[in-house]
């Protein structure tokens, strides 16, 4: 039995969940995911996986065999990439998780740029507003949009991620326009489902402006925020990153230009800093570079924004 390898079919078969998705990712058939398990059980004299039709799960025995065989992996990859030319080229498999639509708008774009320099890399992306767990769940690095970045992660500022409020030329015609954050109580507000218990945050001239708003229509998807309020259905807050192109594009307009609203930031994270593949440490490079502050995408609305936007309290 190559132990290695039984070990490292193990620890996907834990990460994914199943026999299934762990053939998948490793390239091997099912049976021959079932095979290596099988044989590494033998070998230890212990079960290390209950199974079922639909999922696996570990035991007692399992659970501490995978703790411990999760650190001495990681640490043989720094051991490697330390040794090998991890650290001068890029190449393997890029593991990412980030916020769905900013990917879609603006880090698939850069990505292919990024792949076409750097052929033997490939990249798989995952696309959630899920916080996920880079260790535990395999990742190298994460796309984060935060005011207060937590945890125990190396994190990389890129970016602000200004917010601004926006309404279709329609339901402004058939509305007053708001002239104050507070005249937005008087207003149908489309909210997104992490902060429709909050306020709005408004700021000028040195005064908290913040207003509670109503909402009418929430939702936990900016992209059907953007389309609700396209479609007439109301005032909404939308970062700049998305609020772009319908401004332009003459879809929506800004409302109450002269208050700052809500700003957080976009970070690169990652685990660690010691022996950071080349994979790693050059796309977050290649961010930096492209991804700066101010965006593109704020240069593009010159007039529209504030000078300072507002910060949630920390």
């Amino acid at each position: 039995m190559d132990r290695l390898a039984a070990i490292q079919v193990f620890l996907q078969v834990v990460d994914t969940g199943s026999f299934t998705a762990a053939s998948v990712r490793m390239g091997l058939s099912r049976a021959a995911v079932s095979k290596y398990v099988s044989q590494l059980e033998t070998h230890l004299a212990g079960r290390l996986l209950h199974r079922s039709t639909r999922h696996v799960s570990l035991t007692e025995s399992g659970r501490l065999f995978y703790e411990q065989c999760h650190d001495i992996m990681q640490n043989l990859e720094e051991a490697e990439a330390a040794v090998s030319g991890l650290s001068q080229e890029p190449r393997g498999t890029l593991r990412i998780s980030t916020p769905t639509n900013f990917a879609s708008l603006h880090l698939v774009p850069l990505i292919s740029r990024f792949m076409q320099a750097n052929p033997e890399l490939k990249v798989e992306m995952i696309c959630s507003d899920r916080l996920v767990n880079l260790v535990d769940e395999g990742f190298d690095m994460a796309i984060r949009i935060t005011y207060k970045p937590g945890g125990d992660l190396v994190y990389r500022r890129l970016a602000p991620c200004r917010h601004i409020i926006v309404a279709s030329p329609d339901y402004l015609a058939n509305h007053s326009v708001p002239e104050t954050p507070d005249q937005l109580r008087h207003h149908a507000c489309l909210l997104y489902t992490l902060t429709a218990d909050s306020k709005w945050p408004f700021f000028k001239d040195g005064q908290d402006c913040s207003v509670k708003v109503n909402g009418t229509f929430i939702s936990d998807n900016p992209d059907a925020l953007t389309m609700a309020a396209i479609a007439g259905l109301g005032i909404t807050m939308l970062p700049t990153f998305m609020a772009t192109e319908p401004i332009l594009n003459g879809k929506l307009i800004p409302v109450l230009p002269g208050y700052q609203s809500l700003e957080v930031q976009i970070y690169a994270a990652y685990a660690s800093r010691r022996h950071l593949p080349a994979k790693i440490r050059l796309f977050i490079d290649y961010l930096t570079a492209h991804v700066t502050d101010p965006p593109y995408w704020d240069t593009r609305l010159a007039g529209y924004l504030p000078g300072h936007a507002y910060q949630l309290p920390r």
